[in-house]
């Protein structure tokens, strides 16, 4: 994965997240969107940090 798609994913995810954050405040589905965002974005840092350093 190049660092554009990388950021790109990391930034769209991270919108997401916090616009339902906002929107849906207090439901169990956005409970449900917060943990899978977090961990993609969890999942992105990490790919990051194993791989992205080596293509360097």
């Amino acid at each position: 994965m190049n660092s554009a798609t990388r950021w790109t994913l990391f930034v769209v995810l991270l919108i997401v997240n916090v616009g339902y954050q906002i929107l849906f405040r207090g439901t169990w589905h956005q409970i449900v969107v917060s943990a899978v965002t977090g961990a993609g974005i969890l999942g992105l840092l990490a790919e990051y940090l194993v791989r992205g350093r080596r293509e360097r």
